[in-house]
């Protein structure tokens, strides 16, 4: 890999993780307006926990502020995969060993 790639990585992981950390800011502050209790039941929706007719009752009674929840909980997600991803390739390419050439 070369230095272009690897500062590419470098810089998608700071971005990543301030994203993230923005993400659990604004996690909280919209489980601080719509309640603990609500964001749990939300939570199981999210995690796919309830039943099929649970969930179908379940979506009547979403509201604006459930639905940002929901996709906020969507982008973390998707956001704690890809830092995943990146730190794994990093740590890859630090452990492959560098091969030099003897001077012939």
């Amino acid at each position: 890999m070369n230095e272009a790639d690897k500062e590419f990585l470098h810089d998608m992981v700071k971005q990543l993780d301030e994203t993230i950390r923005q993400l659990v800011v604004e996690e909280a502050q919209l489980i601080a307006k719509i309640g603990a209790g609500r964001a749990e039941e939300l939570l199981e929706y999210w995690r796919r926990e309830l039943s099929a007719e649970d969930e179908m009752e379940f979506k009547k009674s979403m509201d604006y502020w459930d639905i940002q929840l929901i996709r906020l909980l969507s982008r973390s997600k998707r956001a704690h995969n890809t830092r995943a991803e990146v730190g794994q390739a990093l740590m890859k390419m630090a452990s492959r060993p560098i091969l030099k050439r003897k001077p012939t």
